[in-house]
């Protein structure tokens, strides 16, 4: 049910009401970078799960950083924002895992041992972009450049032992309805 069309500058959001929570119709438009420190692996979840309430359906989200960085925790609150109950493990070795059960399926791809592009064709990663699904997928740099148009890149570097600065790159929807973050989580 959409709820509110508003215009914020030049950028109309277009947000409807889902299980209580307000969710972005769409993810189009150029992209805008923001910066977003956490203190600890909870804000993280938080950020997470606040991005999983407002992502739009259809979504593809690209999520980099090192060994370590907290790219899993985020996915596990993109998962809780989506309504997903199901414990959220990283597919390092099996490449892909699907969760059900929320408001729309998520499909979780880490492609930290992709060794050829074909890998990522054989699993299916391609295909899963087709609107109905969100699509997730840990180290997404590691595919060539033009395999693949993310709608959210996310860069999170390791700022301190618990401190993580969290680079998203999305459209200015994405970004302002992310302001505020702390307060809603």
């Amino acid at each position: 049910m959409l709820l509110l069309a508003r215009v914020r500058g030049s950028v109309k959001l277009h947000i409807y009401m889902n299980r209580g929570a307000i969710r972005l119709k769409s993810a189009a438009g150029p992209a805008r970078t923001g910066t977003i420190s956490t203190n600890l692996p909870e804000e993280t979840l938080a950020l997470g799960r606040r991005l999983g309430a407002i992502i739009p359906f259809g979504s593809t989200l690209s999520i980099e950083g090192r060994l370590g960085a907290g790219k899993t925790v985020l996915v596990k609150g993109i998962a809780a924002g989506l309504g997903i109950e199901a414990e959220i493990l990283s597919p390092t070795f099996i490449l892909v895992e699907e969760y059900r059960g929320g408001d729309v399926p998520l499909l979780h791809y880490d492609l930290y041992r992709l060794e050829e592009l074909g890998e990522v064709e054989r699993i299916g990663m391609f295909d899963a972009v087709d609107g109905r699904n969100i699509v997730v997928v840990e180290w997404g740099d590691r595919l060539p450049e033009g395999t693949m148009e993310f709608d959210v890149t996310i860069s999170i570097r390791i700022a301190g032992r618990d401190e993580r600065d969290v680079e998203i790159s999305a459209s200015p929807a994405i970004i302002y309805a992310l302001e505020g973050w702390k307060e809603g989580a």
